[in-house]
């Protein structure tokens, strides 16, 4: 299998190059893996509309779009990814990759755009490195606090400016648009652990406990641990299904490629993951934290003065509790439902102030891209 889809990426790689018209080079989309198409759903859809042809590129063997037949060239490339970057000559190269520059992935040696294309609502500054967002163009800011970040980043630093878009973020409408229509099919309540991934995180430092507490108190618990945990750290999700797996109330979710679990949700748990914020504000319902440790990718976070985001809402849009009270659990998670209705109005007034263009993101970072291809038609 292994040789099978090497050999199918040296193809890839040279019909790439060598035989994909240039109509169908001046846009690429690369993605990491399958679970990564949600956050390019909305602009995708907006530039098949507007008949704009464009390739996308894909590091998951298995990835759906490769089977495509829409006006998408569709390409796995793997192994020969970093050549691939060097070599790419497009004018625009839209990304949700942090990173650019930074390790093996480098900007081309042509004159490519590169649009960054948010995948979290976190801040900029803590959860991610330092220079996570500094080699890119455009940043297609999903709301005020990202693009306030990536400015004062700019200023204390003395780097360059990038355009920066008051986009809004595809992902969040999605969730509130299936959130509306969604029916509840019984009167079981759920519970949804959904936490980030690294070190002291909710399913490492708590997580058998946690579960044994909310089954016990008859909640019905999807898990739904992040990619990177079921990645590098397996061993722990196969001990959590061995223990758990017989009881018919919960639920192991290895695939973040929907939204379902987040709308059949009566509570989502959470720690320091965007997920939070895609919830709360998707659903319009509060959130229970678990205060564990901080995910700091960036120890120099405090330099810009700017409290990140999901530290500030944590207690405007839930309830937050210590991992040294799980006794409380239950008692937290039921006064959140008995609760809900009485956090919408704050939790749509929080959206409206913190995330732009919201139902309209896809129109206004499709736009940006066709204005930037034009732009660079013009000056080449």
């Amino acid at each position: 299998m292994k040789l099978s889809n090497f050999l199918r990426e040296v193809k890839d790689f040279f019909r790439f190059f060598l035989k994909t018209p240039k109509s169908h080079k001046n846009i690429v989309f690369y993605s990491e893996n399958a679970g990564y198409y949600p956050y390019f759903e909305g602009i995708i859809n907006e530039l098949l509309q507007r008949n704009q042809p464009f390739s996308y590129v894909t590091s998951d063997s298995a990835d759906p779009i490769l089977k495509t037949t829409k006006n998408i060239k569709p390409f796995y490339i793997g192994k020969l990814l970093t050549i691939f970057f060097s070599l790419v000559n497009c004018k625009v190269f839209v990304i949700t990759l942090t990173d650019l520059n930074q390790f093996h992935l480098k900007r081309s040696t042509h004159p490519v755009h590169y649009v960054y294309v948010f995948h979290s609502l976190l801040s900029t500054h803590m959860a991610f490195r330092a220079g996570s967002f500094d080699h890119y163009d455009s940043l297609l800011c999903p709301g005020s606090q990202q693009l306030k970040e990536i400015k004062k980043r700019e200023e204390v630093y003395n780097l360059p400016k990038k355009e920066l878009l008051e986009a809004g973020y595809y992902r969040l409408e999605r969730i509130h648009e299936a959130y509306k229509k969604y029916k509840k099919k019984d009167e079981t309540r759920t519970v949804l652990i959904a936490p980030s991934w690294g070190d002291k995180n909710i399913i490492e430092s708590c997580g058998e406990k946690l579960i044994k507490l909310i089954l016990n108190a008859n909640y019905h618990v999807i898990l739904r641990p992040h990619p990177e945990t079921i990645k590098h750290n397996p061993q722990i999700i196969e001990s959590l299904e061995k223990l758990y797996s017989t009881n018919p109330n919960f639920e192991l979710e290895k695939s973040v490629r929907t939204d379902d679990s987040l709308l059949k949700a009566d509570v989502l748990i959470c720690d320091y993951s965007g997920i939070a914020l895609e919830y709360a504000f998707g659903t319009e319902r509060p959130v229970l934290f678990l205060d564990v440790p901080k995910k700091i990718k960036n120890p120099d976070y405090e330099k810009l003065g700017i409290e990140p985001l999901e530290l500030a809402l944590r207690s405007k849009i839930g309830i937050v509790v210590s991992p040294e009270q799980l006794e409380k659990i239950s008692d937290a998670i039921a006064t959140l439902i008995r609760t809900t209705d009485s956090y919408k109005n704050r939790i749509t007034t929080l959206r409206n102030t913190y995330i732009y263009s919201f139902g309209k993101s896809s129109q206004v970072s499709a736009q940006h891209i066709l204005s930037t291809c034009q732009k660079k038609e013009t000056t080449q």
